[in-house]
């Protein structure tokens, strides 16, 4: 129970820090939005990266299997479809005794089962809520 409480605990900071990064302009995609974002503006041809199989394949160009929003601490809530065939769409909301979520994925493709991804999210945080309680009995 320690070394997953520790390993969350882990996970926890460095989303904070990935968080904190992306909110002040320094996320891991930034400068590659900007470098796109300048070719256009300036009419010059948009660099080769972008046109990578592999840029593609990490989620670039609006290619994430998992697209996950924090839609606001109010009570508007929203969806959207996945960026790709095979993928899903992670939407939540956070209120004072619960988190809203909606998940969206194609029926059309077998891979995928948001009422799958539903359960497992839910086992998730029941298993991190226990793992965060039980430390202080």
């Amino acid at each position: 129970v320690n070394a997953r409480r520790t390993a969350m605990l882990s996970a926890f900071n460095k989303h904070s820090r990935l968080m904190s990064e992306a909110q002040d302009g320094n996320g891991f995609d930034r400068h590659l939005l900007g470098l796109y974002l300048i070719a256009k503006e300036e009419g010059r041809p948009t660099p080769e990266l972008f046109s990578d199989p592999l840029y593609s394949r990490s989620g670039g160009g609006g290619n994430f299997v998992l697209s996950s929003s924090l839609v606001g601490y109010t009570s508007v809530m929203g969806a959207v479809a996945p960026m790709v065939h095979y993928g899903y769409g992670f939407f939540y909301r956070i209120r004072d005794d619960r988190i809203v979520i909606s998940i969206t994925a194609w029926k059309s493709c077998h891979e995928t089962d948001a009422a799958s991804l539903f359960n497992t999210f839910s086992s998730s945080m029941h298993e991190m809520l226990h793992l965060a309680t039980k430390s202080q009995l």
